[in-house]
């Protein structure tokens, strides 16, 4: 008897030990990843669709000079799970991302729909801005909801492939001579390459996912190019995935400013090809030299967070355009109230006639700022595309790389007595590997430093001052840029 009880004992205390052992090892952080891609291409055959980003009306397009995708990477600590989408499109609305979250169901505060737009100058409209006429929308609503369609499902096919796998993270600075420059002054051109790779636990050699963050707009196709392109990030997903095995999402940094491709156009379309592929394929190059001399990063939390801010439409262009506007937002008076119909038509009339309306009177739009940590990384999501010098500083000229800081025929020149001091928003993020991606979750247009935000004072902002003022023409307003930047002082001091 007493033999027995001393077995049932022992068994009893291994069962207690294993299932502790066992409770431990479930317990145990670990890095939970998956990424993929969906085609997101337009078919010409069936559906009418016009190119953006140039000029006041679309190009109907020819052909298809590369695929467009949606490409995601989601990671998860096991109890929260982040999205990281990009988009090849010129832009999303908060409309557009807010309609991709409930097609998924990702609405919860368990998961998190982090979404940016490569912003190709060569991809359908989507902010009905390029129409077949000026002041006409191109938004093929078709073609809009099979991209919401398609990244609703993708990021859901993902959800039940979470694996085990290796964080790996860098950034370092690129020399950007010859792939961007800066076509405003002053010249400041942010030169930090940001990189994630996730590789299987299980497969040390297999990557799963790549994230590339640079700072240049993706219109080396120009608008004389008549076909649809994902410009040089489409190029530089391509090459990493053929050299990975892995899918890649790229992320725009901060390109207001405006940081152009420094390249050679001479030639047309196909000249813009050559380049658009020395560009894409440079970028990812230096992208996987720095991430394969990466150490991994220990498993840790992944957590998120955002606010809903809102905005004074200041633009007078906006105003008088305010029914466009509501295409993508939904506008508010100064109390939050939703304008009715009929006053998005009054309120463009009103100034009109009385330009400029009161500030009281001009309406609102809610946009959203985000922050994602997957443990000591940071992702800083900005509703628009951020000037570069926002984000860095430079206005002693560190990061001109050769070219003037100012040009010298600049006939309305900066007065950079008057530039803000830092520290500025990526000093702010105090983190292991920072990232700044424009872009993300909305499009405000334009965000830069006030003090050289400079307008004629006519109901059009037209004709815009001499000196490179055309970004003014396309911001929402002068005041946004406070708001933001006060908003993200405090939630990174949190």
């Amino acid at each position: 008897m007493r033999n027995r009880l001393s077995a049932a004992l022992a068994l009893s205390t291994i069962s207690f030990f294993l299932a502790a052992s066992g409770a431990a090892a479930a317990a145990r952080p670990v890095w939970l990843v998956a990424a993929g891609k969906a085609d997101i291409t337009p078919d010409l055959a069936h559906e009418t669709v016009w190119l953006a980003g140039f000029g006041a009306d679309g190009r109907k397009p020819t052909g298809i000079q590369s695929h467009l995708y949606a490409r995601a990477l989601l990671v998860s600590d096991g109890r929260k799970t982040v999205a990281l989408v990009a988009v090849d499109t010129i832009g999303l609305y908060r409309r557009d991302v807010m309609d991709m979250r409930r097609a998924a169901g990702w609405t919860g505060p368990d998961r998190y729909l982090f979404v940016s737009a490569t912003h190709s100058h060569s991809t359908p409209d989507s902010l009905g801005l390029w129409g077949r006429f000026p002041g006409v929308s191109g938004v093929n609503e078709q073609y809009r909801h099979d991209v919401i369609t398609a990244v609703a499902d993708l990021v859901n096919r993902l959800d039940k492939k979470l694996a085990p796998a290796r964080f790996y993270a860098a950034e370092t600075d690129v020399n950007p001579r010859g792939l961007c420059r800066d076509s405003r002054d002053p010249v400041v051109i942010d030169p930090e390459l940001d990189v994630l790779q996730f590789r299987s636990l299980a497969r040390p050699s297999k990557t799963i996912g790549t994230l590339v963050r640079w700072s240049c707009h993706p219109e080396v196709m120009w608008d004389d190019n008549d076909e649809v392109s994902a410009d040089y990030p489409g190029v530089l997903c391509r090459t990493v995935e053929k050299k990975t095995g892995g899918a890649c999402v790229f992320q725009s940094g901060v390109i207001g400013g405006l940081l152009t491709p420094d390249v050679d156009r001479k030639g047309g379309p196909p000249q813009e090809i050559k380049e658009m592929n020395r560009v894409g394929t440079a970028v990812a190059d230096d992208a996987l030299r720095i991430i394969g001399k990466a150490q991994s990063i220990a498993p840790a939390s992944v957590s998120f967070s955002s606010r809903t801010l809102v905005i004074p439409v200041e633009n007078s262009r906006y105003l008088l355009l305010l029914p466009h506007l509501t295409y993508g937002h939904r506008v508010f008076d100064k109390n939050g109230k939703p304008l009715s119909k009929w006053m998005t038509y009054w309120i463009p009339l009103k100034q009109l006639l009385f330009f400029p309306i009161p500030k009281p009177q001009e309406p609102r739009v809610k946009t959203e700022i985000a922050l994602v940590k997957l443990g000591p990384v940071k992702i800083l999501g900005v509703p628009g595309e951020l000037f570069p010098e926002l984000a860095i500083g430079g206005y002693h000229g560190r990061y001109r790389f050769g070219h003037p800081l100012v040009k010298p025929g600049n006939p309305n020149p900066p007065d950079l007595a008057k530039a803000p001091k830092g520290p500025y928003l990526r000093q702010e993020l105090h983190a292991r590997v920072g990232i700044i991606v424009g872009l993300a979750n909305d499009e405000l247009g334009y965000i830069m430093p006030n003090y050289d935000f400079k307008i004629s004072r006519t109901r059009l902002m037209l004709p815009r001052l001499p000196g490179d003022h055309y970004e003014e023409t396309n911001s929402i307003g002068p005041s946004v840029t406070g708001i933001l930047l006060n908003a993200y002082k405090k939630m990174l001091a949190r």
